[in-house]
């Protein structure tokens, strides 16, 4: 099923005398993964915040579902579906992955507190095959009932996905989802983005790991210097001079 379309048109975003973001226009489509590469200071954290409400454009707009959303706080965007996960995993670490799941689960319809209260423990049962599906999927089955604390970086991060993913997104926002990841789950990861957006989510991967993105993506936009200066498939970014330019001394074009 056909989701929400997520838009950015003209977006600045400037910091004194430094303009970060400078006229961007990205779209994240439904059902398809779209990547944004650049190298450290290419403004993508930005433009990222930008597009998630942490923070505000001086101009431009940002839409989702053909409704302007510039003003709009982070959470009302979560529960309008814009649904995103941070560099540095957010997660309750005193409550187990399965309660951290049901937040994620209830957030979007504001049911969450009653059932970490008590009164529907473990959700209603859509909730709770929501969550199991989220969790097989991700291999997370086996540490359903462990403190989320006690994990590793790695087990986080597909924590705080699973989590993202059980609030039933229309477009999904990844920041650096593989960064701690090791070989297998990065595979796993990117399995998981290809079935995700089958379902029709939209889904903004932004990643260090210029491979993941090239081989899981159907559209790349490469930042340089606060502006796009690459867009389209990851073959033709891939082949764009500037982008040549830039990621060639670094390895993962040549």
């Amino acid at each position: 099923m056909s989701r929400a379309e997520l838009t950015g048109r003209g977006l600045v975003r400037r910091y004194g005398g430094l303009t970060a973001v400078d006229n961007v226009d990205i779209t994240v489509a439904p059902g398809k993964v779209t990547g944004l590469i650049g190298p450290n200071g290419a403004g993508k954290s930005t433009l990222f915040s930008l597009l998630t409400g942490v923070e505000k454009p001086d101009s431009g707009k940002v839409f989702l579902g053909g409704r302007n959303i510039t003003r709009m706080h982070p959470d009302v965007r979560a529960r309008h579906g814009l649904v995103q996960t941070f560099q540095v995993p957010s997660l309750f670490t005193s409550m187990t992955v399965m309660d951290n799941l049901l937040v994620g689960a209830e957030n979007r319809h504001r049911d969450y507190i009653g059932g970490l209260l008590g009164h529907t423990p473990h959700g209603s049962s859509r909730t709770r095959r929501v969550m199991t599906r989220t969790l097989e999927s991700l291999n997370l089955t086996g540490i359903a009932d462990t403190t989320t604390g006690t994990l590793p970086t790695g087990a986080l991060r597909l924590v705080e996905l699973a989590r993202a993913l059980c609030t039933r997104p229309d477009v999904l926002l990844l920041d650096e989802p593989a960064s701690g990841l090791d070989g297998q789950e990065t595979e796993r990861l990117s399995g998981l983005l290809r079935r995700v957006a089958g379902e029709g989510v939209g889904i903004l991967l932004v990643d260090h790991d210029v491979e993941l993105v090239f081989s899981v993506t159907d559209q790349v936009y490469a930042m340089v210097g606060g502006r796009i200066v690459a867009e389209g498939t990851p073959a033709a970014v891939r082949e764009d001079p500037t982008v040549r330019a830039v990621y060639l001394a670094q390895g993962p074009l040549a």
